[in-house]
């Protein structure tokens, strides 16, 4: 790992751990176990270094979640419950978390959306970041609706839009809840949500 990226973990892990923007720039130099002038060498200021974890640990994680659950052979059900765990930072066919790091213990996902959230509010900047995020993973959840049309898995008369739209809403209210109401357990609220967005697009989910 080159020191700018050494740099950017340590930030990352460090921000899920205290909140962003209570790290200092010496915390973030002595837990990537690099000098003052190789953080300044890559960065101008630790909100640069944000830009760049930002960049790193959520721009580049959607790209990859995209390509993982496009090439994950199953059926939109099985997919959809793949893409439930994702999102607990859980890959359910490797076993693994999601988050490739050099603290093997891997990324806690409430506290990985938690710090998001922070960011978003704490770092206006940033927003239109986000938006333009989301609006990619909401058309990507509308082209799987409409590939699973064209499998026949969902009836051709479903809005694909409207679809997207559905699934997205879920799956945001399924993270809020699962950091809110921990004692609901994870299992019973994917499973629950399957069986409601199943229901709602006339999927059998008996199998």
């Amino acid at each position: 790992m080159n020191n700018k990226d050494k740099i950017a973990e340590a930030t990352f892990l460090l921000a899920l751990k205290y909140g962003f923007d209570n790290v200092s720039l010496k915390q973030i130099q002595e837990a990537a176990d690099v000098t003052t002038g190789a953080v300044y060498y890559h960065f101008d200021n630790k909100n640069d270094i944000l830009k760049y974890m930002v960049e790193l640990y959520l721009l580049n994680e959607i790209d990859n979640f995209k390509k993982i659950v496009k090439n994950y052979k199953g059926t939109i059900i099985e997919k959809l419950k793949f893409v439930f765990y994702y999102h607990t930072c859980l890959d359910i066919e490797s076993n693994c978390n999601i988050f490739e790091l050099s603290d093997k213990d891997g990324v806690d996902y409430k506290e990985y959306y938690l710090l998001l959230m922070g960011i978003y509010h704490q770092h206006p900047e940033l927003r239109e970041t986000y938006h333009e995020l989301n609006l990619k993973i909401f058309n990507f959840y509308k082209d799987l609706i409409e590939e699973s049309k064209k499998n026949k898995e969902i009836p051709e008369d479903i809005n694909s839009e409207d679809a997207a739209l559905y699934i997205f809403t879920i799956f945001m209210g399924f993270i809020e809840l699962s950091i809110i109401f921990p004692h609901f357990g994870l299992e019973k609220l994917i499973d629950l949500n399957l069986n409601m967005i199943c229901k709602n697009l006339g999927l059998d989910n008996s199998k």
